[in-house]
């Protein structure tokens, strides 16, 4: 697995994926940017271990499934391209339409099914893909309705390395939201990729160092 920070932030809608921000007429300085997780709301705090419970009971995404066509295609997309780590996959199909699974997906019962799991660098078995086999396929181009969001230190080098790859890309673009009623300014760039299914990935990288934020949107301009 690749070395740098590649740790899955959740599953929002499309809609959500670049979303409008502001940008500041003087750039922060690095001493007023907020730290790398960033979102907070109010009555939370991201470095308590409790975050999650809402009023007294565990909520959180434990682990995102996709549905792919070629199971060995998607590990080589999301391992050598997006740089999870292929932690196991299951060598043989299972077909029991009694299973949860299948109703979950809509799933036809005559289809075969098998999966892979993957780390990402912060949590083991953070991912799941599921090979459907032996079903038609119903293929959505628009709107597209959800993603998963990553949050990774090589925003950049992943979306072209999934370009050199032949696939589709949405293109990185830089955003900075100014300091305000004391909460830190942020500075980051987003974007994404399309695996082989169609699924959007998302991906935010943020900058607290100045010259490395003037040198990232001097290149995304270009």
């Amino acid at each position: 697995m690749k070395t740098g920070l590649l740790s899955l932030c959740g599953v929002i809608a499309s809609s959500m994926l670049f979303a409008p921000v502001a940008y500041a007429a003087k750039p922060a300085e690095a001493s007023e940017l907020r730290p790398a997780a960033p979102f907070i709301r109010e009555g939370s705090n991201n470095q308590n271990p409790t975050v999650g419970k809402l009023r007294g009971r565990l909520l959180r995404i434990k682990r995102p499934l996709l549905i792919v066509g070629d199971l060995e295609r998607s590990i080589k997309f999301y391992v050598d391209l997006v740089g999870l780590e292929l932690y196991s996959v299951e060598p043989t199909f299972d077909r029991r339409p009694e299973s949860l699974g299948y109703e979950l997906f809509n799933i036809d019962a005559g289809s075969r099914k098998r999966m892979a799991m993957l780390n990402t660098s912060t949590e083991v078995r953070g991912m799941t893909l599921q090979e459907v086999r032996d079903m038609q396929w119903s293929v959505q181009q628009k709107p597209r309705t959800s993603t998963i969001l990553f949050e990774t230190d090589d925003l950049i080098a992943t979306v072209e390395r999934v370009r050199a790859a032949g696939y589709q890309v949405v293109e990185p673009v830089a955003g900075e939201v100014p300091a305000s009623l004391g909460v830190p300014a942020l500075r980051f760039i987003e974007g994404g990729v399309i695996d082989p299914d169609g699924h959007v990935i998302s991906f935010f990288q943020y900058f607290a160092d100045d010259d490395e934020w003037r040198a990232i949107k001097a290149k995304l301009s270009h």
